[in-house]
């Protein structure tokens, strides 16, 4: 009887070894093909691979958060209010969705800031106001779930850096912000290669454009 259930054991740890394996292969995959995207199309191609794992691995919550990710990206290149705005939404969606596996996780509540950013973007007259004070609770939310993530210091100061002055942004603000978000960023290790990584060139590049 013990050689059995040491036998079951086994056959059951092997198993999800392989399957855990399974996952983190497609995953890396898939993460190439989002860092090599370079049009809407192609981030658009990415999200569809994401979300098939999704919808393959219902426990975890990176490829959801891959899928919306890629979904930001590929809004950049849709020119049209309304199909931009149905990008986005689905990308809330999604993100959402994440979040229902993985709750308080800041990773997830930064894409929902930025997706909430981008659509102001549609309409910024009607939705400035009120998106972007969502947009701002959400940022510190992320910020206090865990204070070492760079990610959401980087929304936070990329939203001062194109808010005018007389609106309570400009350089000088957005300065000290994305000093703070380099500073996180340099020493920031994601805990493993499938978690999310992205955004230190970004900051990199606003702190010089907030030198000059």
């Amino acid at each position: 009887m013990k050689k059995y259930l040491v036998l079951l054991l086994f056959i059951t740890t092997s198993g999800f070894a392989q399957e855990n394996k399974k996952f983190e292969k497609a995953m890396e995959k898939n993460l190439t093909l989002l860092k090599d995207a370079k049009t809407g199309e192609d981030y658009t191609n990415a999200a569809n691979a994401f979300e098939r794992i999704a919808k393959a691995e219902t426990k975890e919550w990176l490829p959801s958060y891959y899928e919306a990710f890629a979904l930001i990206l590929s809004a950049n290149d849709v020119s049209d209010a309304a199909k931009k705005d149905a990008v986005l939404d689905k990308a809330m969606e999604v993100a959402k969705a994440a979040e229902a596996i993985s709750p308080d996780n800041s990773e997830i509540v930064t894409l929902q800031s930025w997706i909430t950013s981008m659509k102001i973007s549609v309409d910024p007259m009607n939705r400035g106001q009120k998106l972007g004070m969502e947009a701002s609770v959400l940022t510190s939310r992320a910020i206090e779930l865990d204070p070492e993530n760079p990610r959401p210091y980087l929304l936070q100061g990329t939203g001062l850096f194109y808010t005018p002055e007389q609106f309570g942004g400009g350089k000088d603000k957005a300065q000290k912000v994305l000093e703070k978000a380099v500073e996180k960023f340099n020493s920031f290790k994601p805990k493993n290669k499938l978690m999310p990584n992205w955004g230190k060139e970004r900051a990199m590049s606003l702190l010089e454009e907030c030198k000059k």
